[in-house]
């Protein structure tokens, strides 16, 4: 649906909380377009934090806040849901697809400088797009696998030309003195989206060998990863192809694309319609003994209700282990935890209340470490 204009009431109520806020914090909400194409209805305002916007928090604002992952959540908005934030120090204009790429919805920016809102900024789903973002995490890869200097220039000349196209990717929303409703609350459960929470009993050999092949044969330090399915015995196996990813991380886009062609849909839909619910993500971690930190749980069942593996090994290729992180409740309670603690930081007013912000933040990370199980590849 296209919007064709949002609530002053509701551009001015997230201008004034983002201005209390001050030191470049942003806001935001979950809003939603009228039957005749207006944004006029929201839900909680949330304050962001050191990361952002918590998308957890935000999801809150408008419904019941169960353990359950991120896309679990997104998919239990109605469909003329909007996500609406401030942009300090911005002017509106959107040069990201990663908002409507996890929640799939338009994606409202508004601009602040001088404390003032200069101009408001959407973005649509649009298949357009998605290829867009497809297209760069190639280049990105495409740079880093550049072998001369021709190769090099060849690959960021095209990330040049793709961040131009970015510029053009939002349009202008017009502000409209409409009547607004806050308190919006999706009370109906009834049709939860839910995912059965599927547990991994090991790896298998072929696969993980296949991974390690792949991880020793390019450069040093470059992760691989593949889409793993569960079988009926537990056992993870290969199901997508392994895709070459950078220093410490694997595109998320063209991991999902090595299983199945997405390359004009989003992430949300991909993992919601097409992804199989006993898909597992595998990956390397060269260097390493398989053992996971706070990103990987956030990135894959923290968000996705995927479970992830990975696969410790050195420069030889000699396998030291495989653990994997479950999509279960715990993970749920600890990014509950976490973006309650990034809001906290901007109300201690001693050093010793900081002190104990930071060091319960540390232990944090450090429970989700603990939520690697080895598992036995076979």
């Amino acid at each position: 649906m296209k919007v064709k204009g949002i609530s002053r009431e509701i551009v001015n109520l997230l201008l004034e909380r983002s201005n209390k806020l001050g030191q470049g914090r942003t806001v935001g909400v979950i809003g939603f377009i009228s039957k005749q194409g207006y944004i006029s209805e929201y839900g909680k305002i949330i304050d962001g934090g050191l990361s952002g916007l918590p998308f957890r928090r935000l999801l809150g604002g408008v419904m019941e806040q169960k353990r359950v992952s991120l896309l679990e959540l997104i998919n239990r908005l109605p469909a003329n849901a909007v996500v609406i934030s401030t942009s300090p120090g911005k002017t509106g204009i959107i040069i990201s697809t990663g908002g409507i790429n996890i929640f799939d919805v338009p994606i409202v920016k508004i601009g602040v400088k001088d404390k003032k809102a200069v101009g408001v900024g959407i973005i649509y789903p649009d298949k357009s797009l998605f290829e867009l973002a497809t297209r760069s995490e190639r280049v990105e890869l495409n740079i880093l696998a550049a072998l001369n200097m021709e190769e090099e220039r060849k690959a960021l000349r095209e990330s040049s030309e793709l961040r131009l196209e970015y510029l053009g990717i939002s349009e202008k929303l017009p502000v409209l003195d409409i009547p607004a409703q806050g308190g919006y609350f999706i009370s109906n459960t009834e049709q939860e989206w839910t995912l059965p929470r599927e547990k991994v009993q090991g790896l298998s050999l072929d696969l993980a060998s296949r991974l390690v092949n792949k991880s020793v044969e390019i450069e040093q330090g470059r992760e691989v990863a593949a889409i793993g399915m569960i079988n009926d015995s537990g056992l993870v196996e290969q199901a997508g192809e392994i895709v070459v990813g950078g220093m410490g991380y694997v595109p998320s886009r063209l991991l999902v694309n090595s299983f199945v062609d997405i390359s004009e849909i989003s992430l949300r839909e991909a993992y919601t319609r097409i992804i199989p619910e006993k898909a597992v993500i595998v990956h390397t971690h060269p260097g390493g003994t398989g053992v996971m930190h706070m990103g990987d749980a956030i990135a894959a069942p923290g968000t996705w209700g995927r479970s992830i593996i990975a696969i410790g090994h050195d420069k030889a290729g000699q396998i030291k282990g495989a653990s994997v992180i479950d999509a279960s409740e715990e993970i749920s309670r600890l990014i509950d935890e976490y973006e309650e603690i990034e809001q906290h930081f901007f109300m201690v007013n001693t050093a010793q209340e900081e002190t104990r912000l930071r060091k319960r933040r540390y232990q944090i990370a450090q429970e989700f470490t603990d939520l690697c199980r080895e598992i036995v590849i076979k």
